[in-house]
């Protein structure tokens, strides 16, 4: 149990900076943008962090959360249906030079080859065969869930856009893909009529952003938050989407919490058997509608959420990758990147940049000279 003094002085700090006027808070709003790469990633972030100002005048400021807390608060706020509008990004000042991370490879002198075209379409070989992908996560129903509630759908396609071809400027012969995450299945704290804790995007909400994706050539991932269901049939449940060539799925364990737990309370959990079970899937249904191979992506933040991952198979006309999903310290964020990039089931390797939780955001540069080197890079 936590010390009661603690509590009171917690308490007091929130009360405290409640009643502070939100002009005494632009300047964290700026330090953030000031740690923000010279690019649309500093873009990106100026606009996550004037949309959260925008709400700071209507909600008292706490203490920083854990990564479960922010998540469980971003899914309390879409279970109350609070919906924000699109934001505009905001001009920032220059950027401060931080200091090298020892274990971020130093950047290389030599001269890179020509970048192929940037954006690849579906074909039958593998996306990430030749290729990185950088993706835009979120949901349009509310800024706190990622990017994609931050701008409007045409106006976020334009941007991963711009942030895949600043990275194929960058990582010599391999190209890139640009791709939006869209939370399909919401978990609510609350039963639903379902029976599964879960909420779902409309059907024309999906359409709309598979529309999107054809008219801009980007890749378009349903992200399942899984709830009492099992991973397998949130995955059938979207069959119809993922028909199209350009869909793929992603699973989220830490909210799949079995037929009796109670999502944002129950941790959840997925298994090694779980995952094959939808590798299994996805190639037949590769196989029956003549695809190309489809993108399975499982986001991991702690340990625990993955059981007996080692069982994991390699399974034809799929790419198994998983997503680092931490956020806050850098030191931290890529010790964790490097263990669970170590993990049997990482076939492929994913990196999340948070634009507002970390404690800053890595340069483009940065993210490229990883050890290993990142498959996927997701903007959240």
């Amino acid at each position: 149990m936590p010390d009661r003094h603690a509590v009171l002085c917690c308490a007091l700090v929130s009360l405290l900076v409640a009643l502070v006027p939100l002009s005494r808070l632009t300047p964290r709003v700026a330090a953030l943008r000031a740690l923000a790469p010279p690019d649309i990633s500093r873009e990106l972030l100026a606009a996550r962090t004037q949309a959260d100002a925008d709400t700071s005048t209507h909600q008292p400021q706490s203490s920083t959360p854990t990564p479960a807390e922010s998540r469980a608060e971003a899914a309390r706020q879409l279970s109350q249906s609070e919906v924000r509008g699109a934001q505009t990004a905001t001009a920032s000042p220059p950027v401060a030079q931080s200091q090298p991370d020892p274990r971020i490879a130093p950047e290389s002198s030599a001269t890179a080859e020509p970048p192929p075209t940037t954006t690849a379409p579906a074909t039958p070989e593998s996306l990430l065969a030749h290729n990185q992908m950088v993706i835009f996560y979120g949901s349009p129903e509310s800024s706190g869930l990622g990017i994609l509630g931050v701008f409007a759908p045409n106006e976020a396609a334009q941007r991963v856009r711009q942030q895949a071809q600043t990275f194929d400027d960058l990582n010599g012969a391999r190209g890139v893909v640009p791709a939006m995450d869209l939370i399909y299945s919401q978990v609510q704290s609350e039963p639903t009529e379902n029976g599964m804790y879960l909420r779902y995007l409309p059907d024309s909400t999906v359409n709309r952003y598979i529309n999107l994706a054809e008219a801009n050539n980007l890749q378009l991932v349903l992200d399942l938050q899984i709830g009492r269901n099992t991973p397998l049939a949130e995955v059938k449940r979207i069959e119809p989407f993922l028909t199209n060539p350009r869909v793929h799925v992603a699973l989220d364990p830490e909210y799949a919490v079995g037929s009796n737990g109670i999502p944002l309370v129950t941790t959840g959990t997925i298994t090694g058997d779980d995952i094959n079970a939808v590798q299994t899937y996805l190639s037949s249904l590769v196989q029956r509608h003549h695809l190309p191979p489809k993108l399975l992506f499982v986001h991991q933040y702690l340990d625990d959420t993955i059981v007996n991952g080692a069982a994991t198979r390699t399974v034809d006309n799929v790419d198994l990758i998983l997503n680092m999903d931490a956020f806050g310290a850098i030191n931290e964020k890529i010790d964790k990147y490097r263990h669970f990039a170590a993990e049997p089931y990482a076939h492929k390797r994913g990196f999340n940049v948070f634009l507002q939780q970390d404690e800053r955001v890595l340069t483009e540069q940065e993210l490229l000279r990883l050890t290993p080197a990142p498959d996927v890079i997701f903007y959240q």
